[in-house]
C-alpha cells in the first residue's frame, strides 16, 4: 500500500485519489465476481436466471459519473444492485457522502461485499480513520423494489430490469419516496416519467464495453 503521507484534503475527494485507488485495488485484486455471479446464477430459486445480470464498473468511470452527477458532498449514497460492493466501497474511501448503501438481492455477491467491508474495517479504515471520520459504509440483502430510499440524496441503478413493469414499479417508488433534488443515475436504460428532470447523458467505459449513462434530478 501507499504511505499514508499522500493524503490530501482537497474539497472534493476525501483522500487523494491515487492512495484511494491503491487502497481499493488491495481490497478487490483476489474477488473474481464474474465467478460469485456465476455461482449464485445457477442456483438461485429468485425470478428467472436470465434477470441476474452483473457487470462491473471501473474505478475511473465511477470517478468520471459522480462528478458528472454532481450530487451534494454529504449526499446518502444508494447503489442499487451493487454486486460485491464495488462502487459502494470506491464511494466510501473517495467522495465525501455521509453514508454510502449498497443493496444486493443475490446472496454470493452480498456476503462478499460484506467480507469485503470486514476487511477494510480491520485492515484499510485504521489508516485513514481521521479522514473517514463518523462516515458510514453499509450493505443490505434484499430487493430493491422493496427498500426504503427515502433518505437518498444520491442514486445509482446499474442495472435495468428486464421486464417493463419491475422498471416502471421502481419509477412510481422513486417519485412517492424521493425527496425533490436527489439525483439518479441509470446505466444502458433511461426513466421514462416525464416528473424526473433529464440532466443529459454520456457515454463510460464499464467492463461490458462502452455503455450510457443516464442523469437525473427528482
Amino acid at each position: 500500500m501507499l504511505s499514508a503521507a499522500t493524503l490530501t484534503s482537497w474539497s472534493n475527494f476525501v483522500i487523494n485519489q491515487i492512495y484511494a485507488y491503491a487502497l481499493f485495488n488491495h481490497l478487490y485484486a483476489n474477488i473474481d465476481g464474474y465467478n460469485i455471479a456465476s455461482a449464485a446464477k445457477k442456483k438461485s430459486l429468485i425470478g428467472s436466471k436470465d434477470d441476474l445480470l452483473y457487470g462491473e464498473i471501473p474505478f475511473d468511470s465511477w470517478k468520471r459519473i459522480v462528478e458528472r452527477a454532481k450530487p451534494k458532498e454529504d449526499a446518502f449514497f444508494f447503489d442499487l444492485g451493487s454486486g460485491t460492493g464495488r462502487v459502494v466501497v470506491q464511494s466510501h474511501l473517495l467522495f465525501n457522502f455521509r453514508k454510502s448503501v449498497g443493496v444486493e438481492l443475490i446472496e454470493g455477491l452480498y456476503s462478499k461485499a460484506c467480507e469485503t467491508k470486514e476487511v477494510f474495517e480491520r485492515i484499510v479504515k485504521p489508516q485513514i480513520k481521521d479522514h473517514i471520520g463518523e462516515r458510514e459504509l453499509c450493505f443490505y440483502k434484499g430487493n430493491i423494489l422493496d427498500t426504503d430510499v427515502a433518505d437518498a440524496d444520491f442514486i445509482l441503478l446499474p442495472h435495468p430490469f428486464k421486464k417493463e413493469e419491475d422498471f416502471l414499479r421502481l419509477e412510481e417508488k422513486f417519485l412517492r419516496q424521493l425527496k425533490p433534488g436527489t439525483k439518479i443515475v441509470t446505466l444502458i436504460r433511461s426513466l421514462r416519467n416525464q416528473a424526473f428532470k433529464d440532466l443529459g447523458y454520456e457515454m463510460f467505459d464499464f467492463s461490458w464495453g462502452e455503455s450510457t449513462a443516464y442523469f437525473y434530478e427528482v
